[in-house]
């Protein structure tokens, strides 16, 4: 009895190491797998060094190729603004330059640009407004159109023709009418007369074309510079006011203002 015990105890000594050597198997492999899943951890979101062991071959996951499209996605973005900065820098070095064609561009005559074709029918003023020459508070240097009938002499301010209803005055000197134009852009005066004596000439503004003013008298129509022109040019100077008024001491002077007749007799139509 004694004997039959001591050969149970001895054969379950020698059991259990192979059992314990078991288990210490299981958790070996055990181990095993959860250091196999740990080293499954992408490395693009460890700092581990020991990531670089892993296999890249195992991507058959879905989270894994969801996380290499975002990476591929965001190269790209950055490729492509690298592209785009590159391409903003080189159109810095070469300024762009905007070339208006020569008809289309805006037409400049004495630093003035010169008004578009504009039709127009305006009568020239009558009965200008006349100062003597101590009423005139005008500087020496302000450029005037001096005319001279006998021994009357008379000066228009070029000042005083800027606006379109001034453009024509058509005035009477000892009953001779004269009718004074002038251009600022082209910088260009004109006097007209007749053979008539007592009446204004019926001259009018016909307004621009081709960069240059032109007018009507009774029904015609001519340019500024129109050699043909259908009334008899009268002579004038240009000069100063300071100059005018020394060798006409007693001139008088138009400054603006006038009448503007209610019935443009220089159209008639």
């Amino acid at each position: 009895m004694n004997d039959s015990s001591e050969n149970q105890e001895v054969e379950d000594n020698q059991l259990e190491p192979q059992e314990a050597g078991v288990e210490t198997a299981g958790d070996d492999e055990l181990a095993e797998v959860v250091e196999s899943d740990e080293k499954k951890i992408n490395p693009l979101f460890s700092d581990e060094a020991e990531d670089d062991d892993y296999d890249y071959e195992d991507l058959d996951d879905e989270e894994s190729r969801v996380v290499w499209y975002f990476a591929a996605f965001f190269i790209i973005v950055i490729c492509t603004g690298v592209i785009i900065l590159a391409a903003s820098v080189a159109q810095d070095n070469e300024k762009v330059q905007i070339r208006i064609p020569e008809d289309m561009s805006p037409s400049m005559i004495n630093g003035k640009r010169a008004p578009a074709d504009t039709p127009m029918v305006l009568p020239g003023l009558i009965s200008p407004v006349i100062h003597s020459v101590d009423k005139a508070n005008l500087n020496d240097t302000e450029r005037v159109i001096g005319v001279t009938v006998g021994d009357k002499h008379r000066a228009y301010l070029a000042n005083a023709f800027e606006s379109f209803g001034s453009k024509v005055v058509n005035d009477l000197i000892d009953n001779v009418p004269i009718s004074v134009t002038y251009c600022d852009i082209h910088e260009r005066a004109r006097v007209f007369t007749s053979s008539s004596r007592g009446d204004f000439l019926n001259m009018g503004l016909g307004g621009w074309v081709d960069k240059e003013m032109f007018f009507y008298y009774d029904n015609e129509e001519f340019k500024h510079s129109a050699e043909d022109a259908p009334i008899p040019d009268y002579p004038y100077i240009v000069t100063t006011w300071g100059e005018w008024k020394d060798a006409h001491p007693q001139t008088e002077i138009y400054m603006g203002g006038g009448v503007i007749p209610k019935d443009n007799k220089a159209l008639n139509k």
